[in-house]
């Protein structure tokens, strides 16, 4: 069961979608910046996912809110606000796993459940952290076909797993606030259901390492008015928002956009910090 519905209407918000006419991107990962170009830029409805008449759920929409109290972010809350390094993680941000992996297992199912070590501490523009992500500010999913299998490959080797055959594979991301209610830049889901491939731009993100060049496979979109934006307004450090990353059994044709949005019916929003975990959940 989600949290009980508070006081709040749906948001009335300015999607900066991708243009129609482009067909690929090239962005260099550490700016993570796109100019103005080459947004198509559309007045959108989200709907309020604690007042709906039905709440938004995982194997339906795509996404859920669940309740996950963390023992880990009421006690090492200051080891989590560290922007983890490219491929590091804290001891913090194992024990975070460890206490998310059961969930997880619990809500899919799966066989096995692997954390990929792809987590993302993201702050608001609002506090000016230099070294850290800012919300994502278009639409898009993080992952297609082939960068979830190089995702897995990766996984499975950092891990030194060499698991039984599976059939199906589901990467599963988690989205937690780190900072009290209620935040600048709440998360707005797309039901995936809306969403087809003709609506999606591929994204490849450039990144240099010591070791080599890195190209990091993502996705935009463009608008269609079929999307169905939901958002869960005043989320707290003791929720979780879970949403399917990208389903082997469906391919590209599921597609969770998701995209940070403005909050201005707050007079005095705080300033957001989200931690941003991503698992693999492995089925027979």
């Amino acid at each position: 069961m989600v949290a009980e519905a508070q006081v709040h209407s749906d948001l009335t918000a300015t999607l900066p979608y991708l243009r129609g006419d482009l067909d690929l991107l090239h962005v260099e990962f550490t700016a993570r910046i796109l100019g103005d170009e080459v947004f198509d830029k559309r007045t959108t409805q989200v709907r309020n996912g604690r007042a709906a008449g039905h709440f938004p759920a995982l194997d339906r929409e795509g996404f859920e809110l669940i309740p996950h109290p963390s023992a880990t972010v009421s006690e090492r809350i200051d080891e989590l606000l560290v922007p983890p390094g490219l491929l590091t993680q804290s001891d913090a941000l194992r024990a975070y796993w460890a206490e998310t992996i059961p969930l997880i297992s619990r809500l899919s199912g799966a066989r096995e459940v692997l954390p990929l070590h792809a987590s993302t501490v993201r702050y608001s523009p609002a506090l000016r952290n230099d070294k850290a992500m800012t919300p994502a500010g278009w639409p898009h999913v993080d992952y297609d076909t082939r960068e979830s299998e190089v995702q897995l490959t990766e996984t499975l080797e950092l891990n030194a797993i060499d698991p039984a055959p599976f059939s199906r594979y589901v990467m599963y991301q988690c989205w937690q606030v780190l900072s009290p209610p209620p935040q600048d830049f709440p998360l707005a889901m797309c039901d995936g259901r809306t969403v087809t491939p003709d609506d999606i731009v591929p994204i490849e993100y450039y990144m240099k390492t010591p070791e080599r060049d890195v190209i990091y496979q993502s996705s935009g979109a463009r608008f269609n008015s079929r999307h169905a934006w939901w958002y869960f307004p005043d989320m707290t450090p003791q929720e979780l928002l879970v949403f399917i990353g990208f389903d082997s059994a469906l391919g590209d044709h599921f597609k969770t956009l998701h995209v940070a949005i403005a909050d201005e019916t707050q007079a005095q929003p705080v300033p957001r910090i989200s931690l941003e975990t991503r698992y693999f959940a492995l089925f027979k």
